[in-house]
Formats: structure tokens, C-alpha cells, sequence
């Protein structure tokens, strides 16, 4: 069997659910989600200016794992 490239991180997740549980710990950034040229969802954080994640101080995985964290157990890969 060929191994399947895939671009997800946490398993297969909804990009808008995964959007929608997300909060940044450091600003009051809102999210959405695009779809690229080549049909990949893709999730966009608006970060405020001067965020420490945004000017890349800081990491936003803790954040994204808190927000895979509210998702349901049958969303994430095993």
C-alpha cells in the first residue's frame, strides 16, 4: 500500500470546528477558515497587533491544543 501524504496535524478535524474552538491566550484574535486553490481548508487567526504569537514571540500551540482538546474524542486520530 502507498503511503498517503496528508496536511493534518491532530487527525482529521474539521477545519471550521477546529476555527471555532480556537482562542488565542494572548489577544482577542477572531478565526476563519479559507479553501485554497487546490481544495485544502485552511484556518486563518487574526491575532491583534502586537500579539506575542502573531510577532512570533510566543508559540500558538498551546492554544491550538487547547482548542483540539474541546473537540470530540471521535475526531482525533488515534
Amino acid at each position: 500500500m502507498e503511503p498517503t501524504r496528508t496536511d493534518y496535524v491532530i487527525g482529521d478535524i474539521p477545519a471550521a470546528t477546529l476555527a471555532a474552538a480556537y482562542q488565542c491566550g494572548h489577544c482577542t484574535s477572531e478565526t476563519s477558515t479559507f479553501t485554497d486553490d487546490n481544495g485544502i481548508e485552511h484556518i486563518a487567526v487574526h491575532h491583534d497587533d502586537g500579539c506575542p504569537v502573531l510577532t512570533g514571540t510566543l508559540s500558538a500551540l498551546p492554544d491550538a491544543l487547547r482548542a483540539a482538546g474541546t473537540i470530540p474524542d471521535t475526531f482525533k486520530a488515534h
